[in-house]
């Protein structure tokens, strides 16, 4: 399955939604972490960059949880919390986002960096769910990048 992705460049909120992410791995008894658990625990987490993105998009937390959890079906049985990896197509997320940073120029990925790794993974469940709402990348860093306090579009 690979190398697992380094967690030593996220900020403490990201480590914090990947945690999350990791409890709904083991509350669904699943064996991976996905995107969509990534999505679930960014949703979670509540960071203020992914919240504003959310409002600019006129999405709610609660609508794109429940987007998500109508695809995701619990597991028969789950495996010891030391077992659960990332998928491949979650560590393409964890990927994306670096070059994210790496593109602002940001010291650590942030929250906001892996919603942008979420949109840009094609093929997702995660991905169909944030294009649903108008979550694009382009949405997504039009909203990061504009001045705090300004509407985009404005």
């Amino acid at each position: 399955m690979g190398t697992p992705p380094r967690t030593d460049r996220f900020t403490p909120a990201t480590r914090n939604a990947i945690a999350l992410a990791k409890e709904k791995v083991i509350e669904f008894k699943h064996t991976h972490i996905t995107p969509e658990h990534i999505l679930m625990g960014l949703l979670s987490d509540g960071d203020e960059k992914v919240v504003l993105a959310l409002k600019s998009a006129k999405a709610s937390a609660d609508q794109i949880r429940d987007l998500v959890l109508h695809h995701l079906r619990p597991g028969d049985e789950g495996i010891p919390e030391h077992l659960i990896t990332f998928s491949e197509r979650a560590k393409r997320v964890i990927e994306t986002a670096k070059e994210e940073a790496q593109r602002v120029r940001a010291p650590q990925i942030g929250p906001e960096h892996l919603l942008l790794g979420l949109t840009r993974v094609p093929n997702t469940v995660c991905g169909a769910v944030l294009r649903a709402v108008d979550l694009t990348t382009e949405a997504v860093r039009g909203t990061l990048e504009t001045p705090s306090g300004d509407e985009p579009g404005s």
